[in-house]
């Protein structure tokens, strides 16, 4: 978590911090601490979240002009996606600009749909008030990434296609973009659940609970194994990059990893190796520089990983870029 000096841009970034979430009232002590406040006081803030069954999704219309009936786009989530809105909460996105999609300002053929199960939603916000937390803005995670991404790549003038990869427990969540538009957004059906088996068979272990503690402690290096486990989740990105590589012409440049935990570091560099493509790394510092975002001396962000990233990308700014750096005003 970051604390800033105020709820909208410019943002000053006075401190960061994190801590472990598994108890409530431990958790809202500590928030309260570090903002400065006082017990039952609720802090305003901006909230990332990545339910379970959270939907990305790309889509392209046959006929843009059908949008405007308002039953076109609930019965094509339901039929192209099996996205029920009487479950899920869902919004539909320009995929050339990632503003809100209003079919009254024009038709556009190019869609991307994001949400998740309403049912999910509100644990998330139940949780976030648990902390003591008042949230001004909740949004999934995973699409502010993008835009950090996205302004990252033009920014330093990245032209190739990035393949951006967010692997959960269930699952994974297939990204590629390209000058600024997200081209390719699909599930895959095996995330590090899938793993652990795999864990559990080359090592001897008892059962798969304990290849889950080994595999999400620091005590053991699975570079070594890395094909091995990720050999599944390989088919499917070879898969899925070959596709689109052969449609559009274009040659993917990089892989980023998103969520993933500093321990887990070895998939990146397993996966790029993998794939012939070059591992993306942003440098936060370098770029917030690009962000009209400025952070306290007292605040260290070198060497900090992909979830890092996705926190300061809630605060940042993706209009068009002026000289290398993002125009005044939010994102």
């Amino acid at each position: 978590m970051a604390r800033v000096s105020r709820m909208t841009a410019p943002y000053h970034v006075e401190a960061i911090d994190e801590i472990g979430l598994e108890n409530p009232e431990e958790v809202q002590d500590h928030i309260l601490n570090f903002v400065g406040g006082t017990k039952g006081q609720m802090t305003p803030a901006i909230c990332g979240v990545y339910p379970l069954r959270r939907v990305v999704r790309r889509a392209t219309l046959e006929n843009a002009a059908k949008a405007k009936e308002p039953s076109f786009l609930p019965e094509y989530l339901k039929s192209q996606f099996k996205v029920d809105l009487d479950v899920f909460s869902m919004a539909a996105l320009n995929a050339s600009d990632g503003l809100a999609f209003t079919p009254d300002r024009g038709a556009t053929k190019e869609l991307v749909f994001c949400g998740a199960p309403k049912d999910e939603l509100n644990e998330e916000q139940d949780r976030l008030v648990s902390y003591g937390l008042f949230p001004q803005r909740i949004e999934i995670g995973t699409i502010g990434t993008l835009g950090g991404l996205m302004h990252h790549c033009d920014v330093e003038k990245m032209h190739s296609p990035t393949l951006v990869l967010e692997i959960s427990s269930e699952s994974a969540q297939v990204l590629i973009f390209h000058d600024g538009e997200l081209q390719v957004a699909r599930p895959i059906p095996y995330g590090l659940n899938s793993m652990y088996p795999v864990v559990q068979k080359e090592l001897g272990l008892k059962d798969e609970e304990s290849a889950k503690k080994l595999f999400s402690s620091n005590t053991f290096d699975f570079t070594e194994m890395g094909q091995t486990l990720l050999r599944k989740l390989m088919k499917e990105l070879q898969a899925s990059t070959g596709f689109y590589e052969v449609q559009t012409g274009q040659t993917i440049g990089q892989i980023y990893l998103g969520l993933l935990p500093e321990n887990l570091s070895w998939v990146g560099s397993t996966l790029s190796r993998n794939l012939g493509v070059e591992e993306l790394i942003v440098d936060l510092n370098d770029w917030i520089s690009t962000q009209n975002i400025t952070i306290s001396d007292q605040v260290e962000l070198a060497g900090r990983g992909a979830r890092w990233f996705s926190l300061f990308s809630l605060i940042g700014n993706y209009n068009p870029i002026k000289d290398g750096k993002a125009a005044n005003g939010e994102g």
